[in-house]
């Protein structure tokens, strides 16, 4: 079974994973393959021409990127075409390779990049854009880069019409994973059956 978190960042999709993990997921983030395939010496010589001063020591700086492309929606879209290609093969590669019985995907764009069919389940967490900022201040992400995050996604709700299961984390931790739990429950039931 294949179960993918979405929504927008700063909504907690990571939390979520985490627990799901630690009741007996096998988890898949998309961030970590993202990064991962910046090491890359064919990807980082593709955004070595198209993004100067981002590649340090064969590797691309993680903040001057983001700083460069979630500033500017064309270097955005530029960024994502060299990277999303790799991610999605590799994403498809990995849950196709693992045995595990419940596979959880960590992903802000399962509906933009059109792959929905590849979840038994999805659940999109939605928050107040005051708690995406708090929780992303919290983070250490500057003011600057939070924004052009934010600016960069579409707006989550528009896809709750299309989501198995929506947590709205407007509350503290506890909250959150009472609904986690409620949602982990439902999901490990209909499994069973």
């Amino acid at each position: 079974m294949v179960i993918g978190v979405t929504g927008n960042t700063g909504t907690g999709k990571s939390e979520i994973c985490k627990l799901f993990k630690e009741w007996g997921a096998y988890l898949i983030s998309c961030d970590e393959l993202g990064w991962e395939i910046l090491k890359e010496p064919l990807i980082v010589e593709k955004i070595k021409s198209k993004f100067e001063g981002v590649v340090e020591k064969g590797a691309a700086n993680k903040g001057k990127l983001a700083s460069i492309v979630f500033g500017d929606r064309d270097k955005l879209k530029q960024f994502n075409g060299i990277v999303h290609p790799e991610l999605l093969e590799r994403l498809k590669t990995t849950i196709k390779k693992s045995r595990e019985k419940i596979i959880v995907v960590d992903a802000a764009l399962i509906f933009e990049w059109k792959i929905e069919n590849w979840f038994d389940f999805i659940v999109l967490l939605t928050s107040t854009l005051e708690d995406k900022h708090r929780r992303l201040k919290a983070e250490g992400i500057s003011e600057e880069i939070i924004n052009g995050r934010l600016n960069s996604q579409e707006d989550s709700n528009r896809f709750i019409k299309f989501s198995d299961f929506i947590i709205e984390n407007d509350g503290d931790l506890k909250s959150l994973k009472v609904n986690a739990r409620w949602v982990w429950d439902k999901i490990v039931t209909k499994k069973k059956k």
